[in-house]
């Protein structure tokens, strides 16, 4: 008998069926998200307590669902009537004063925007293991995970998962900041503009995707804070920009479109692969010199040494599946108006 110790590998396969059952598997109860732990992390990375009535709130489907369908009623609404305004825009709006809240809350997205992308790099780099034997299966647990209880591969000297370092602090203001920035819309409707679907489906459908994640404390969450974050910061810097003044070359507005797409078609890619990573457990055969090994693997053995999926139930795999359904129409939404507003061939 081999006295070894066997180490881990990951690898893709098909995702379990029992991830895809409905109605999702509900979590226990939804841990309050605590600000980074890390030694070195600054208070920049915790500037706030969340209040855990604000946070049960928060997480109950009523609030952000009832939000969601008021911002579309009301959209709706605007968008007739300044069709039958003739789509001027509305007094207010040629104030400074609604110039420089304009430019305020440009600065102010793209500031935390870069706030979040920092931070969130920050705690993944935080918790990414060292090399070593098992430096795969840790870091797919890392990854992964979002309780540490349950860790299988994680040494007890480093059992934080990244969703306990910080990243389900800043996830949930993540989550949060969606709710502000239905501002986009209405400074566009104040404007006499209409929100298109794009517009209107995107900012409702984000919080209800981030609703999901932080519900049922989805790892795939990840993927949509460090892309959204990143691309963010850099559109709401041109935004503040343009609101200040500042003529801007069509290439600039045309690359950031681009990288939009590229942002929703990675994050797509990215978020699937949780459902299909699976990896295995390294085992110690020396330890259990003492035990009835033939018995052990007539048993449990064979069960340890088979891959586990990265999801642990359908209820961390339906964000995911929720978020893929949502991104399908969002690029081609953002598509069709990349090549209405870049391609469009002008008349003679």
């Amino acid at each position: 008998m081999n006295s070894t110790n066997t180490t881990g590998t990951v690898h893709l396969g098909l995702p379990p069926l029992h991830l895809f059952s409905f109605p999702p598997s509900q979590p226990l109860k939804t841990k309050l998200p605590l600000p980074p732990t890390a030694p070195t992390t600054s208070k920049l990375l915790r500037p706030i307590s969340i209040s855990p009535t604000i946070f049960d709130l928060s997480l109950d489907l009523q609030y952000p669902l009832t939000f969601a369908v008021i911002y579309l009623s009301v959209v709706l609404l605007l968008n007739r009537i300044n069709a039958s305004r003739g789509y001027k825009p509305w007094g207010f709006t040629k104030t400074s004063t609604f110039r420089a809240l304009v430019v305020l809350h440009n600065a102010l997205l793209g500031l935390y925007s870069a706030w979040t992308f920092y931070g969130i790099c920050y705690t993944v780099k935080s918790c990414w293991p060292h090399d070593g034997p098992d430096y795969y299966t840790q870091l797919a647990e890392t990854m992964c995970g979002t309780d540490s209880k349950v860790a299988r591969v994680l040494s007890p000297a480093n059992m934080n998962t990244i969703w306990d370092e910080g990243a389900a602090y800043i996830g949930w203001i993540f989550y949060i900041s969606k709710f502000y920035e239905i501002l986009d819309t209405m400074i566009i409707l104040a404007s006499g503009k209409k929100s298109s679907v794009l517009q209107t489906y995107h900012h409702a459908g984000v919080i209800l995707c981030g609703w999901a994640s932080m519900r049922y404390e989805s790892p795939g969450y990840l993927v949509g804070i460090v892309l959204n974050s990143g691309i963010h910061a850099l559109m709401y810097s041109y935004f503040t920009f343009q609101s200040l003044g500042f003529k801007i070359p069509m290439i600039v507005k045309r690359s950031l479109t681009s990288l939009q797409i590229a942002q929703f078609l990675t994050g797509f890619v990215w978020a699937c692969s949780y459902l299909c990573v699976k990896y295995t457990v390294p085992f110690d055969f020396a330890a259990l010199q003492t035990t009835d090994l033939h018995s052990l693997m007539d048993t449990n053995l064979a069960a340890m040494r088979s891959p586990v999926s990265c999801l642990k139930d359908s209820g961390e795999a339906f964000p995911i599946l929720f978020t893929c359904a949502y991104l399908l129409p969002l690029i081609l939404l953002f598509v069709r108006f990349f090549l209405a507003s870049y391609t469009k061939q002008k008349r003679p």
